[in-house]
Protein backbone atom coordinates (compact mmCIF):
# COMPACT_ATOMS: atom_id res chain seq x y z
CA UNK A 1 0.00 0.00 0.00
CA UNK A 2 1.33 3.28 -0.54
CA UNK A 3 1.68 6.35 1.88
CA UNK A 4 -1.51 7.86 0.28
CA UNK A 5 -3.68 4.89 0.95
CA UNK A 6 -2.35 4.57 4.64
CA UNK A 7 -3.61 7.99 5.12
CA UNK A 8 -7.19 7.85 4.24
CA UNK A 9 -7.83 4.67 6.33
CA UNK A 10 -7.42 6.50 9.55
CA UNK A 11 -10.57 8.44 10.55
CA UNK A 12 -9.36 11.52 12.53
CA UNK A 13 -13.09 12.33 13.55
CA UNK A 14 -13.22 8.56 14.67
CA UNK A 15 -10.25 8.86 16.70
CA UNK A 16 -11.38 12.34 18.23
CA UNK A 17 -14.85 10.37 18.96
CA UNK A 18 -12.75 7.88 20.72
CA UNK A 19 -10.62 9.78 22.65
CA UNK A 20 -13.27 12.04 23.66
CA UNK A 21 -15.96 9.46 24.65
CA UNK A 22 -13.33 7.19 26.77
CA UNK A 23 -12.99 11.23 28.68
CA UNK A 24 -16.71 11.83 29.33
CA UNK A 25 -16.80 7.88 31.07
CA UNK A 26 -13.67 8.83 33.08
CA UNK A 27 -15.20 12.03 34.47
CA UNK A 28 -18.48 10.07 34.94
CA UNK A 29 -16.82 7.37 37.11
CA UNK A 30 -15.12 9.81 38.90
CA UNK A 31 -17.76 12.02 39.90
CA UNK A 32 -19.91 9.13 40.53
CA UNK A 33 -16.68 7.67 42.58
CA UNK A 34 -16.46 10.39 44.53
CA UNK A 35 -20.06 11.30 45.42
CA UNK A 36 -20.15 7.68 46.99
CA UNK A 37 -17.56 8.32 48.73
CA UNK A 38 -18.98 11.32 50.84
CA UNK A 39 -21.85 9.40 51.06
CA UNK A 40 -20.53 6.63 52.68
CA UNK A 41 -20.44 6.75 56.87
CA UNK A 42 -17.50 5.70 59.36
CA UNK A 43 -18.92 1.93 59.09
CA UNK A 44 -18.43 1.57 55.33
CA UNK A 45 -21.94 1.94 54.15
CA UNK A 46 -24.41 3.80 52.83
CA UNK A 47 -27.24 4.94 55.19
CA UNK A 48 -26.33 2.53 58.19
CA UNK A 49 -25.11 4.34 61.26
CA UNK A 50 -21.81 2.92 63.05
CA UNK A 51 -22.47 1.18 65.52
CA UNK A 52 -21.48 2.81 69.63
CA UNK A 53 -19.24 2.42 71.28
CA UNK A 54 -20.22 -0.14 74.13
CA UNK A 55 -20.31 1.64 77.85
CA UNK A 56 -17.19 1.51 79.74
CA UNK A 57 -19.42 0.16 82.59
CA UNK A 58 -20.27 -3.01 81.11
CA UNK A 59 -17.15 -5.72 81.38
CA UNK A 60 -16.68 -7.40 78.03
CA UNK A 61 -18.17 -11.18 78.25
CA UNK A 62 -15.10 -12.64 76.56
CA UNK A 63 -11.82 -11.21 75.04
CA UNK A 64 -11.25 -11.28 71.33
CA UNK A 65 -7.49 -12.37 71.86
CA UNK A 66 -5.38 -13.71 74.75
CA UNK A 67 -1.14 -12.61 74.81
CA UNK A 68 -0.88 -16.32 76.50
CA UNK A 69 -3.70 -18.79 75.34
CA UNK A 70 -1.68 -21.97 76.17
CA UNK A 71 -2.83 -22.51 79.71
CA UNK A 72 -6.26 -21.99 78.71
CA UNK A 73 -5.79 -24.33 76.01
CA UNK A 74 -4.19 -26.68 78.07
CA UNK A 75 -6.58 -27.12 80.60
CA UNK A 76 -9.59 -27.45 77.47
CA UNK A 77 -7.26 -30.89 76.19
CA UNK A 78 -6.69 -32.07 79.99
CA UNK A 79 -10.65 -31.86 80.29
CA UNK A 80 -11.49 -33.33 77.02
CA UNK A 81 -9.15 -36.22 77.56
CA UNK A 82 -10.36 -36.72 81.12
CA UNK A 83 -14.41 -37.11 79.22
CA UNK A 84 -12.87 -39.68 76.99
CA UNK A 85 -10.35 -41.75 79.40
CA UNK A 86 -13.01 -41.80 82.24
CA UNK A 87 -16.13 -43.43 83.94
CA UNK A 88 -18.90 -42.10 84.92
CA UNK A 89 -22.91 -42.31 84.42
CA UNK A 90 -24.70 -40.90 81.64
CA UNK A 91 -27.61 -42.14 82.92
CA UNK A 92 -27.62 -44.60 85.98
CA UNK A 93 -31.28 -45.26 85.76
CA UNK A 94 -31.33 -46.48 82.70
CA UNK A 95 -27.86 -47.86 83.04
CA UNK A 96 -25.86 -45.90 80.48
CA UNK A 97 -22.33 -45.26 81.57
CA UNK A 98 -19.83 -43.74 79.88
CA UNK A 99 -16.24 -45.58 79.58
CA UNK A 100 -12.99 -44.69 78.04
CA UNK A 101 -12.97 -44.90 74.70
CA UNK A 102 -9.98 -47.87 74.49
CA UNK A 103 -11.79 -50.10 76.70
CA UNK A 104 -14.96 -49.39 74.72
CA UNK A 105 -12.75 -50.27 71.22
CA UNK A 106 -11.56 -53.47 73.02
CA UNK A 107 -15.27 -54.58 73.37
CA UNK A 108 -16.43 -54.00 70.53
CA UNK A 109 -13.35 -55.62 68.80
CA UNK A 110 -14.30 -58.49 71.17
CA UNK A 111 -18.01 -58.96 69.89
CA UNK A 112 -17.18 -58.94 66.21
CA UNK A 113 -14.45 -61.73 66.64
CA UNK A 114 -15.93 -65.22 65.25
CA UNK A 115 -16.18 -68.26 67.47
CA UNK A 116 -13.35 -70.78 67.04
CA UNK A 117 -14.88 -74.02 65.45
Amino acid sequence: MSRARQARNVSLRAVALGATALVVVVALATTIGWHYGRRLNASGSLGVAAPAAPAASAPAALPLSDSAPQPERARYEAEKLAVLNGWAWVDKRSGIARIPVARAMALMADARKEPAP
